[in-house]
């Protein structure tokens, strides 16, 4: 009714889904059950099953093709009688990025894969660290690429962008300097200047997000010294491009490049880092949201100057300003612009600090209870 679409959330949910070997996972869960005598629950499982059984390649390229076309043709069905071209080139779209989720190779053997929604925060950290330009590991040779693909996990890790947001970064929509250092997300359909045949653009709302010193420090750093010498690179607004010397020297890098290239060579380094995908870093960002609204309402709690509680409700429209989801169907305005405000002020958090600053106002507290014994 709404002419929505599936977006890449919805479709890394359904694909991580279809994955999953429901037989065995029942089986598992029973055993443990037996072997612990009690009921467990839904919340617990992700605890005493750390490995999701998974179905074979071939099983869930099967499902996912089975599933798109059906949704296919249902959308079809429901536009049939009020012909759009917008939304035809939506179901389209729609049908392609999902049938290119599809499980690549071949193989019938069953496998066994991490639940990419509950892989360990140290995993990802340490896969950070190594995507670091100085880390010895870092697999990449060219000091202009290393760096570069830094400031890609970077950005997606700190601000929970996808990666067609991130590769759809334009130097006009960027303030790296002054006070308000920011970059804008936007929606870039059919830009005459992007010469990539597929646009990674968003496909959730835009908006503008705020960034630390840090990271206006490393994108300034990157255009100035590494881009801005690039052959080529001065054809086209994009942030991040193509540095190996070749037909494609100086154009925006590509998804495919990122997904084929930059990707597999990281998890090469690692065998434990098979289990990330590009879109957890999205929720990695949520997770580290998350703690730091539960440290600013335990400061806030505590009588902490400048802190104030945040709600579920607030909390949940600020997220939605950060990832760029729909936009809230209620508020006017001024209220919009405080949402945007507040949501910034937390996404800038530095978690260390916060949880100083909370160990700070406890002891505090301890100290005022023991006096007035």
């Amino acid at each position: 009714q709404q002419g929505l679409f599936l977006g890449d959330d919805d479709i890394e949910n359904i694909k991580s889904y279809l994955a999953t070997d429901i037989k065995r996972l029942k089986d598992v869960t029973n055993r443990t059950n037996k072997s612990r005598n009690k009921v467990i629950s839904i919340a617990d499982t992700p605890k005493l099953v750390d490995v999701i059984p998974a179905v074979g390649r071939n099983h869930h390229y099967n499902r996912m093709t089975s599933v798109i076309e059906y949704l296919t043709f249902i959308a079809k069905l429901a536009v049939k009688h009020t012909p759009n071209p917008k939304l035809n080139s939506e179901i389209k779209r729609m049908e392609t990025e999902f049938k290119s989720a599809r499980p690549k190779g071949k193989g019938n053997s069953v496998l066994d894969e991490t639940n990419n929604k509950t892989l360990p925060e140290s995993l990802v950290k340490e896969f950070i660290a190594v995507a670091h330009y100085d880390d010895i590991q870092n697999p990449f040779t060219q000091e202009n690429v290393r760096f570069r693909n830094h400031l890609m996990f970077h950005l997606m890790s700190r601000h929970g962008i996808r990666r067609g947001e991130m590769l759809a970064l334009a130097l006009t929509d960027m303030m790296l300097h002054g006070s308000n250092k920011s970059f804008w997300v936007r929606r870039t359909h059919d830009d005459k200047y992007d010469p990539r045949s597929k646009q990674p653009v968003a496909k959730t709302r835009e908006r503008k997000l705020r960034i630390s010193d840090q990271t206006a420090e490393l994108m300034d750093r990157y255009i100035t010294k590494y881009r801005s010498v690039t052959p080529n690179a001065n054809k086209h607004p994009y942030l991040f491009v193509t540095h190996r010397k070749g037909p494609t020297q100086g154009q925006p890098v590509s998804i495919s490049t990122f997904d084929n290239t930059i990707v597999p060579a990281m998890k090469k380094v690692d065998e434990k880092f098979e289990a990330i995908h590009p879109h957890y870093f999205r929720h990695y960002w949520n997770e580290g949201f998350s703690e730091k609204i539960d440290v600013n309402n335990t400061l806030a709690a505590s009588g902490a100057e400048g802190y104030t509680h945040i709600d579920s409700g607030k909390e949940a429209k600020m997220r939605k300003h950060q990832m760029g989801h729909s936009s809230e169907m209620s508020g006017n305005t001024y209220n919009k612009r405080h949402v945007s405000k507040k949501a910034n002020e937390i996404s800038l958090m530095e978690q260390e600090e916060l949880n100083r600053k909370a160990a700070e106002v406890r002891k505090e507290s301890e100290m005022q209870g023991s006096s007035n014994e």
